[in-house]
């Protein structure tokens, strides 16, 4: 079903239901929509299914909140090679979303007084060092959680499946170069992630993920999510796929997740649509879950709702909170965050002013942000009644004139260089992944949409999440940082 039926046939049912007021009503207060009316299970499963076949997903959910109930619905396969289907519980590698399961976390922590946010981390995790010692002794909690420590990205180095494993990471990064000085801007940090998660860990004794399961995971009633292979086995399991280049079939990934070095950043859980969702509607109630228990307090809520940060590019975000990011689209506050593993990609959403949530998950990575995008974009504006923008398209974006001199140079994160160079008046960037690499593994156009903020013309160079990158900064009249959609490095060149 393409967009236009799609949009003709729910027209149809809102008109035979009686709700004649305009999709828009919502945003634009003359009346509030009925979101629960506005969803036609048989409509919404044919756009999951036909999202997936056209952009080739193997297996994926989608789960919406309404403010009441909680819709689920799935697509394709799970293990491909069995012929077995994706149900409403089987769980997905979520990647990232992890990270705000680990604010949370995080937060009843806080929330008892076992943790400050604007306490120096080394409080909790005494051999603490990272590549200047000013920020190991300025960085805190809550500029790790907002992505404003000024932490590197860092390397996905595995260190075992024993309890030390994050101690193990967070040593590593002593040896790594600031991106920038704590506090002072954004740039988006598995690393900082990680060392969040230690401070919990070392401040209660416990391992990272016995807290998630006892302070969020069984509080919330989150009964389809586990960490560990072991807890894996009893569940149904989506295997990831990947298609290789020009290939028309996907092929397994030979190997799943990230090392246990990384779990709080997103390494190991997994989780369905549906618990995606009714984590988010804790959120939605002010700390509480479903059965009224006060998992995260109410100022814990709004702590985690409130920006602490904003980003030189702007389209997965225009600012971040302590977890998750925040968004405007069409003039409503949207919070949430996306994540991609090996073999699962995750995206989730909600919306406080109008009480409702939208996960997507998909086992083909590389391809969960557009079947997530193209989910929303029908979604929110037919059923919640909120205007999404439009993903940016490189062939129709507008060029805008800017001086492209200040751009040159070199910038450099943990394992990635990349040189900017002006060729045939076009700004080029190539992406070295080997320090010594002769040959990029990348080169892309910047297209300059003004300011300095642009749009790569090659998707894959977002990972098909067609976000912006952008500069910023000083450097004797050069931008001093540039920020790769959310991944920030510093001027070397």
């Amino acid at each position: 079903m393409k967009r236009r039926e799609f949009v003709t046939s729910i027209a149809a049912g809102l008109a035979a239901s009686g709700l004649s007021q305009g999709v828009w009503a919502a945003a634009s207060g003359s009346a509030k929509v009925d979101v629960a009316a506005r969803i036609d299970p048989r409509i919404l499963q044919q756009l999951v299914n036909d999202v997936a076949r056209e952009l080739g997903v193997v297996g994926g959910q989608m789960a919406l909140f309404d403010g009441e109930n909680i819709h689920e619905f799935t697509t394709g396969v799970a293990n491909r090679e069995r012929q077995l289907p994706v149900t409403s519980d089987t769980l997905f590698q979520i990647g990232s979303t992890t990270k705000v399961f680990n604010a949370a976390l995080i937060m009843t922590l806080v929330d008892e007084g076992v943790l400050d946010l604007d306490a120096p981390v080394k409080t909790w995790i005494k051999d603490f060092e990272l590549g200047s010692p000013e920020a190991t002794a300025a960085v805190t909690l809550r500029q790790l959680l907002s992505m404003s420590s000024g932490i590197d990205n860092g390397p996905y180095t595995a260190y075992g499946r024993g309890d030390d494993a994050l101690v193990r990471y967070v040593a590593s990064l002593a040896d790594i170069p600031m991106i920038f000085e704590p506090g002072t801007a954004y740039g988006y940090s598995n690393a900082s992630t990680n060392v969040s998660g230690l401070s919990a860990q070392l401040a209660t004794g416990k391992n990272w993920e016995t807290l998630l399961a006892e302070r969020i995971l069984n509080p919330l009633g989150l009964k389809q999510a586990a960490n560990f292979p072991e807890d894996l086995l009893y569940h149904p399991v989506a295997l990831g796929y990947g298609y290789a280049p020009g290939a028309e079939t996907p092929e397994r990934v030979p190997f799943w997740g990230l090392p246990r070095s990384m779990a709080p950043a997103g390494a190991s859980l997994c989780c369905s649509a549906g618990d995606l969702v009714r984590f988010a509607r804790m959120f939605l109630r002010d700390g509480k879950s479903e059965g009224g228990a006060q998992v995260v307090s109410s100022a814990g809520i709004r702590t985690m709702h409130t920006p602490q940060v904003t980003l030189p590019s702007r389209v997965l975000a225009q600012k971040w909170c302590t977890g998750p990011y925040w968004k405007e689209w069409d003039g409503h506050g949207i919070y949430g965050h996306s994540g991609t593993n090996t073999g699962g990609s995750s995206l989730l959403l909600w919306c406080p002013e109008i009480n409702v949530a939208i996960a997507t998950i998909s086992n083909v990575a590389n391809q969960g942000y557009p079947f997530a995008d193209r989910i929303f974009s029908t979604v929110f504006p037919d059923v919640f009644g909120i205007r999404k923008p439009a993903a940016p398209d490189p062939k129709k974006v507008e060029r805008v004139a800017v001086d492209l001199d200040r751009f040159v140079g070199r910038f450099e994160a943990w394992s990635v260089r990349r040189e900017f160079s002006i060729e045939d008046g076009k700004l080029i960037v190539k992406v070295y992944t080997e320090a010594e690499s002769a040959e990029p593994a990348m080169t892309s156009e910047l297209i300059p949409l003004g300011g300095d903020r642009f749009l790569p013309a090659d998707p894959a160079m977002s990972g098909n999440r067609n976000w912006d990158v952008a500069f910023w900064g000083n450097d004797g009249g050069r931008a001093s940082h540039y920020l790769d959609g959310v991944f920030a490095s510093r001027r070397t060149a």
